[in-house]
């Protein structure tokens, strides 16, 4: 409600209906005075601004520390009190997945700096390649072209020697790196198709029995678009393919939440005053609580960064079991079944999240795979 002044005239300024006190029966808009001071803006602003704080932090308050509670009030018709669902989860989730991948990020740049390699393995390293291109010479068969090729890239090599062992920080800006010789296949199947044109010919040549399905066809066309992009470059497809897969991991979370509300509606379908939009709603509740139990845990591993040391195993386990435990007292208040007949169903549900989520990730790395 405004604190502005009501207005003396009763009809609705929106929709035109006569009005019996404050708010119009018929649109529901608040018979107050169009015009509106700087001040009156900006308390307003305050107000709502302040009124979704309490109300939100009042939800979180009883989500945490009461499980199943929030769900239950939700079923009852009791819900003005407290944030609506699907705002709750919209923003727990977005800042949960924003912390994530702000931590996600720095432990790729740690990862980075403790995997660097020391002067002496990079060393190792040249040797083995350049004994590899060494081999490759005595392949009669090579083109001329080819043979220049690696003549060059043995090069590179022995001068990336030379100047490691003069200046060992160079051990990340080899000139080798910059010019990769392609494998060489004695094999005729082996990237047999250059391109998609090249692939399309080939395919038209050949007798209608003998061109590929669409499922090889599919496959070969990706395969083909996969080596033109990256080459012999397995080590950057791969890690492309890590990171288009982690930003898609909040779209599996929010796919799996229906589909884990369907299995409650299966595990509990004798408890006939729960509907599916029931157990939807127990699911949004407790995927926000667990977004906040692991940001809480991230948070503490970042404490523990800070003083450069690692959080102890113990607490990692404590975090874990405050999950399960969690889940667990949120099963048995919400759906107030016996301590046995909770703790059986909610094994059988861990073990049908595991095959959900093992379906969901493969399906998601499979897209991944393809949208790269």
């Amino acid at each position: 409600m405004s604190h502005l002044e009501e207005r003396k005239e009763k009809i609705c300024l929106n929709c035109g209906a006569a009005i019996y006190g404050r708010f119009c029966h018929v649109c529901g808009q608040e018979n107050i005075e169009p015009k509106e001071t700087a001040w009156h803006l900006i308390t307003h602003f305050v107000y709502d601004i302040t009124h979704f704080d309490g109300k939100f932090f009042s939800t979180i308050k009883y989500l945490l520390f009461r499980p199943g509670h929030l769900s239950h009030e939700y079923l009852k018709g009791r819900r003005a009190s407290y944030l609506h669902p699907i705002k709750l989860y919209v923003f727990t989730s977005a800042f949960f997945f924003l912390i994530f991948f702000s931590f996600y990020k720095e432990l790729e740049i740690i990862n980075s700096t403790t995997t660097t390699s020391n002067v002496a393995d990079v060393l190792q390293e040249l040797k083995r390649d350049k004994a590899k291109y060494e081999k490759r010479l005595s392949i009669a068969s090579l083109p001329a072209m080819k043979m220049d090729n690696i003549r060059e890239k043995i090069a590179l090599i022995d001068s990336d020697i030379v100047l490691l062992q003069k200046d060992s920080t160079r051990k990340n800006k080899l000139l080798s790196d910059d010019d990769e010789v392609p494998e060489i296949s004695t094999s005729l199947s082996e990237h047999k198709y250059k391109s998609l044109g090249e692939y399309d010919s080939i395919q038209a040549s050949l007798t209608v029995d003998k061109r590929d399905g669409k499922v090889e066809r599919f496959f070969e066309e990706h395969d083909i678009k996969r080596r033109i992009k990256y080459g012999n470059n397995n080590e950057a497809y791969w890690e492309s393919l890590k990171e288009n897969f982690t930003h898609h991991f909040p779209q599996m979370l929010f796919t799996s939440l229906p589909l884990f509300a369907l299995l409650l509606q299966l595990l509990y379908r004798r408890r006939k005053q729960f509907f599916y939009i029931n157990h939807a709603i127990f699911t949004i509740h407790l995927y926000c609580a667990t977004f906040i139990i692991i940001l809480l845990r991230l948070w503490t591993m970042s404490i523990f960064e800070w003083f450069h040391s690692e959080i102890p195993a113990f607490l990692r386990v404590v975090f874990s079991l405050v999950i399960l435990f969690y889940w667990y007292k949120a099963f048995r208040n919400f759906y107030e079944q016996r301590r046995g007949k909770t703790i059986l169903k909610f094994i059988i549900l861990m073990f049908l999240t595991m095959m959900l989520m093992a379906f969901l990730f493969t399906t998601f790395l499979a897209f991944s795979a393809i949208s790269v």
